[in-house]
């Protein structure tokens, strides 16, 4: 604080002195500080910046979007913390330590303006700064959105983009009727499909809205299983012939070239969507997103079409390599009868790095103790879909749950992965389980 005030008392004095110079004086160049660099901001010849500790001067005139370190034809850089590296106009000799700051004594004579010299090499890039230290986001937000009429057909697009981006969110209501109540189940036969950048990633529908678990047969209406969080909601539910469900999920995939995200529905569909994306288009702003959420990916196990022996070990994520960052992780789990899910007390296993985290209990690591069988607890970060024991004739019970780690990031540098071992048999077994991890990867 005191370089930085002492350069700006070397300042002012020139500054006084330009407007009380008499006519046909010498003149001299003067330097105006203008703050903190930000690259929105146009600037003119002679502007002084700072940024990162180190300050720089304007070789040009409207600069605008040219960061100092990375600009020498258009910055010169002047010193560290508030000393001054280059001449400008000075006729002083060598400058020794810097002393306590004295009374400004009388303006003197005007010198010649001094040649400004060439600017030295750039240095490292600094640390982003913007207001309140945060950068924000400069483009539009853009939708794609659909209101289809009632609908016979087995496949629409949602959106399709060239070029560079990123989603934002996902937002999709389904309503299907046959005449009778259906056996039709909109959530585990409905396939998304997303391809980012000539990549195809696919899952069930009801996983990534965490639909599955809405039975068609329970005999019991489900807009009592209804939330919104920030991350993840389900807005409209019916079970007793699951004809209406909807929802959304906020999720961050980035596309440097192509993005294309279509919807499969079960043979001989008939009912009608609704749907929006919403999206970015242009490249994100330097220090918006972390590198690590460069490159989307999805790890899937279908709960619909498959099933899980007791003591089955599950891989939820295969080991990844290289550096890294895990967005969340969706479970969806039923077995028959009306049972306690006994099979929530086996613990999820995460090696990170090479080290190995174990967590006390399924419904622990999803944010909940004792099944949530009193209070579905449901917050942004974690919490219960559904836990629902269905009469007959579907006579289920299902539990449902997710996690997220975007506020409370778990970034890897060499490796990640993750099982989740069943039940024992006779001691509270799953009979089908369902899982979906989105992860990113830095290239």
């Amino acid at each position: 604080m005191l370089r930085r005030f002492a350069l700006y008392m070397t300042l002012l004095p020139a500054l006084i002195l330009a407007y009380t110079l008499p006519a046909g004086a010498q003149t001299r160049t003067y330097v105006a500080y203008a703050g903190i660099y930000s690259s929105g901001t146009v600037y003119n010849l002679n502007d002084m910046v700072s940024l990162g500790g180190e300050f720089y001067i304007s070789l040009a005139a409207n600069t605008v979007d040219r960061p100092p370190p990375t600009s020498p034809s258009q910055w010169a850089l002047m010193g560290s913390g508030g000393e001054a590296a280059g001449a400008t106009g000075t006729t002083s000799g060598p400058m020794g330590p810097t002393g306590e700051v004295g009374p400004m004594g009388p303006a003197g004579a005007s010198g010649a303006t001094g040649a400004v010299g060439p600017a030295g090499p750039a240095g490292p890039a600094g640390a982003t700064e913007g207001l309140g230290g945060a950068v924000s986001e400069t483009r539009t937000l853009m939708v794609s959105a659909l209101k289809s009429p009632p609908l016979v057909h087995n496949s629409v697009t949602l959106l399709s983009a060239t070029g560079a981006g990123n989603i934002e969110r996902i937002q999709l209501a389904l309503a299907y009727n046959d005449g009778s109540p259906t056996e039709a189940n909109l959530g585990a036969e409905t396939v998304l499909t997303i391809v980012v950048d000539g990549k195809t990633y696919s899952c069930s529908l009801g996983l990534f809205l965490l639909w599955d678990g809405y039975a068609t047969t329970d005999g019991e209406n489900a807009t009592n299983q209804l939330f919104l969080t920030k991350y993840l909601g389900i807005t409209n539910a019916t079970s007793t012939s699951n004809q209406y469900i909807g929802g959304y999920r906020r999720i961050y995939i980035k596309y440097n070239n192509s993005i294309n995200i279509s919807i499969a529905m079960p043979p001989a569909f008939n009912g009608a969507i609704w749907s929006q994306v919403e999206y970015y288009s242009g490249v994100a702003p330097v220090g918006l997103y972390p590198a690590t959420r460069n490159v989307f990916h999805m790890a899937v196990n279908e709960w619909a079409s498959s099933t899980i022996a007791p003591n089955q070990v599950l891989t939820i994520l295969p080991t990844v390599g290289g550096p890294g960052e895990l967005e969340s992780i969706y479970f969806v789990t039923s077995a028959p009868g009306q049972v306690e899910p006994h099979w929530l007390e086996m613990s999820p296993d995460i090696t990170e790095d090479g080290s190995d985290f174990r967590y006390g209990g399924t419904e622990d690591f999803f944010g909940n103790q004792f099944y949530g069988d009193q209070f579905q607890g449901r917050a942004d970060e974690y919490g219960i879909a559904r836990y629902y024991k269905s009469t007959p004739p579907d006579n289920t019970t299902y539990w449902t749950a997710y996690r997220y780690f975007r506020e409370s990031p778990m970034v890897f540098n060499t490796s990640l992965g993750m099982i989740w071992q069943n039940g024992p048999a006779g001691g509270g077994a799953a009979t089908r389980v369902g899982t979906l991890a989105v992860y990113y990867t830095s290239n």
